[in-house]
């Protein structure tokens, strides 16, 4: 009994073709799952960062302040509104929303990957700051001021975190006029 085991060639040319075709289809839509997923991985963090700074502010019964990262000790006091390059929470007993001696820095965060922008304009170009009562000091807009998250797909994909005068972070929809970078 001489049996041969394996495949033929038919048989072989069938699965890779099959293949290519799963392969053709999936990739695609699992770049968009990865990009989706890591969009909401950022906007959860920086919202989450937000209601930190508010809870501490209020809990301390001092002024906190979220500032753009210079580095991990400096804020940056430029006047562009970018804040991919991560930021600095600490207690800003001067007000001045510049970290100067003896302010305690309560945590440093890094920059956001490379493929997302990190904007906002109004208000906050340089910093969001939160009084004891809960309030953000630094909207002057008497109203809302927006950071937009983008990534490469544009303005249809962004996600607009808005900060009331209240204080209040949330997630909104894009509205007309709304651009990414």
């Amino acid at each position: 009994m001489n049996r041969r085991s394996g495949f033929t060639l038919v048989e072989l040319i069938i699965t890779v073709a099959l293949a290519a075709i799963i392969v053709t289809i999936g990739i695609p839509s699992f770049r968009t799952a990865i990009l989706n997923n890591s969009r909401t991985a950022q906007v959860n963090e920086f919202i989450g960062v937000l209601n930190f700074v508010r809870s501490e502010a209020t809990k301390r019964g001092m002024r906190v302040t979220i500032c753009r990262r210079l580095n991990d000790t400096t804020c940056a006091i430029d006047t562009t509104s970018i804040w991919e390059n991560g930021w600095i929470v600490f207690v800003d007993q001067n007000e001045d929303s510049v970290i100067g001696a003896g302010e305690e820095i309560l945590k440093v965060y890094g920059a956001i990957p490379n493929n997302f922008t990190l904007r906002t304009g109004g208000s906050f170009t340089q910093s969001v700051a939160y009084l004891p009562s809960g309030v953000s000091s630094s909207n002057t807009n008497f109203g809302t001021d927006t950071f937009k998250l983008c990534d490469s797909r544009g303005v249809d994909q962004a996600r607009f975190i808005a900060i009331s005068i209240t204080g209040r972070a949330r997630v909104r929809e894009k509205v007309t006029g709304d651009t990414c970078p």
